[in-house]
């Protein structure tokens, strides 16, 4: 398991993804939770995003905890298959409490994080993304999407977006987890959608 140090010593972390999770009461722009399955239990961790105009006359892409190679091909993703303008904006990731993770899981919470702060809107409810991102904007299936889905709906979260083919796969234990919807989408373009479907009934 994970552990924390304290006064007595070593002790067992039970809500590991509480320590990584600062504020999982609030939708906030430019933040998006996703989920790396880590030993043998899921870790919650937040993407944060930010997106400014450059006045440089080149656009920094600046990455603290996901792989820059990474970010420049999202972005690049994003102003292909999103419609975004980032060719004059820098675009800030940090992955909060200092995780680095492993993987292509988390591209998808990158990929809507960055939107979220370019286009100034918060998730219509609170969300976890998980998913590959291919060069044509595909979302590519990844794993322990169950598990992952499971421990979304213990702490909380309403929706969790994900691959088309991860999601058709739970649709037949949907019923375990009432209060977290899967939203399965097969492209970027799917998922920014879904991202903020419901923000204008809030």
């Amino acid at each position: 398991g994970a552990f924390q140090m304290c006064e007595r010593g070593l002790e067992e972390l039970h809500d590991i993804s509480g320590t990584f999770l600062e504020n999982r009461e609030d939708t906030l722009e430019g933040s998006v939770a996703t989920a790396i399955y880590e030993g043998s239990r899921p870790v919650m961790f937040e993407i944060q995003a930010l997106v400014s105009p450059s006045n440089i006359g080149f656009a920094r892409r600046t990455s603290v905890g996901i792989d820059n190679t990474r970010l420049n091909m999202i972005s690049a993703v994003l102003e292909k298959k999103g419609g975004l303008q980032l060719t004059n904006q820098d675009v800030y990731i940090n992955v909060a409490g200092g995780m680095r993770p492993d993987g292509t899981s988390p591209d998808l919470a990158v990929a809507l994080a960055i939107y979220s702060s370019y286009k100034s809107v918060a998730a219509s409810k609170r969300t976890l993304a998980i998913g590959e991102i291919g060069l044509t904007g595909e979302l590519r299936s990844v794993q322990n999407t169950e598990k992952i889905w499971k421990e979304a709906a213990r702490m909380g979260y309403e929706q969790v977006i994900m691959p088309l083919r991860n999601a058709e796969k739970l649709v037949k234990t949907a019923d375990e987890n009432k209060g977290c919807r899967v939203v399965g989408v097969k492209s970027l373009s799917d998922a920014m959608y879904a991202f903020t479907a419901d923000a204008a009934r809030r």
